[in-house]
């Protein structure tokens, strides 16, 4: 898959004009310096406002009137639950608009990289981690929602549809479109917080009947799931020339070229999003091996001349 990627980048960006050997055969002075503070707008998309207040409410109201009109559960999500879940949209809310996205949708390809992991690896995690499980049983009440679910849950289909997005994504001319029409750049963002929902499903399923993978397995998948990332990161990094076109013929931010603001988004990718996937395999070992210490400084309970006792 990396191979495939970066023959396509390197035949998009041949046709295109943008490969070269070297460097210092770009010319980026005919590049103008964006003024200092013109790239903080906070202009608000509707679409994303609307979208985030619905998730927020629909969460609401499972949480309290639907939850006791269906008797989901006797008490509602508890405050570490909420704060994941809200915190969760609320990054979805300050990646996709504001100076964030003004930067990354318009200058830095570096910006869009640091959006593209908030709306992978931060939001998912939080959101599902944040869901509490009966909160998930009007919709696994019926057979065909579990059937789907025992697919899509499944870590096979988790890593190919997340591998697949991001690098069906990252191909140049895919990647071009999504910036310069603003009704496929929405898909992408869907597309992307939609596989690595399921992508993080395997790894962080709190539910009993579409279960998360045992502590071992679940760190070798993540672990599994660094290579696409880290891979596509390195590949842009080393890379001589600008993939992307659109970022050559934008305005320099912060004093960016468009190659070293390239090769600061593929370190990004590489590194930072790397790490995410590390943290969480660090959790997931010492989460295990401090309950298997407490489980076995448990006391056990012996008989003595028929008496209980313990030892």
């Amino acid at each position: 898959m990396p191979g495939l990627l970066l023959l396509l980048m390197q035949t998009a960006s041949a046709h295109s004009g943008g490969a070269v050997p070297i460097r210092g055969v770009y010319d980026w002075s005919n590049l103008p310096d964006l003024p200092p503070g013109a790239w903080v707008d906070w202009s608000l998309f509707p679409s994303i406002v609307i979208g985030c207040l619905l998730f927020s409410a629909t969460y609401e109201l499972l949480a309290g009137p639907l939850r006791t009109r269906w008797g989901l559960s006797p008490v509602g999500p508890t405050v570490r639950d909420r704060v994941l879940f809200h915190g969760g949209i609320a990054v979805v809310f300050c990646s996709l608009q504001g100076p964030l996205h003004e930067l990354s949708d318009v200058y830095l390809f570096s910006g869009h990289m640091v959006q593209h992991l908030l709306i992978t690896l931060v939001f998912p995690p939080m959101a599902l981690l944040g869901i509490p499980p009966w909160m998930w049983q009007p919709a696994l009440s019926k057979g065909w929602v579990r059937a789907v679910g025992r697919v899509l849950g499944h870590p096979v289909t988790g890593f190919l549809v997340a591998t697949g997005v991001l690098y069906f994504w990252h191909v140049p001319a895919m990647y071009d479109l999504a910036l310069e029409d603003h009704d496929v750049h929405v898909v992408e963002h869907l597309s992307f917080m939609t596989a690595y929902t399921i992508m993080w499903w395997p790894a962080l399923s709190r539910v009993d009947a579409l279960p998360a993978l045992t502590p071992g397995w679940r760190m070798v998948y993540l672990f599994l799931n660094t290579i696409p990332m880290k891979g596509l990161g390195a590949i842009i990094t080393v890379s001589d020339y600008v993939i992307y076109r659109y970022y050559a013929t934008q305005p320099r931010v912060f004093g960016l070229d468009p190659l070293t603001d390239q090769r600061l988004g593929g370190l990004i990718m590489w590194i930072p999003g790397g790490l995410v996937f590390w943290v969480t395999i660090g959790f997931v070992f010492f989460t295990y091996y401090q309950g298997d210490i407490q489980r076995h400084q448990r006391p056990r309970l012996t008989v003595v001349d028929g008496a209980r006792g313990t030892a």
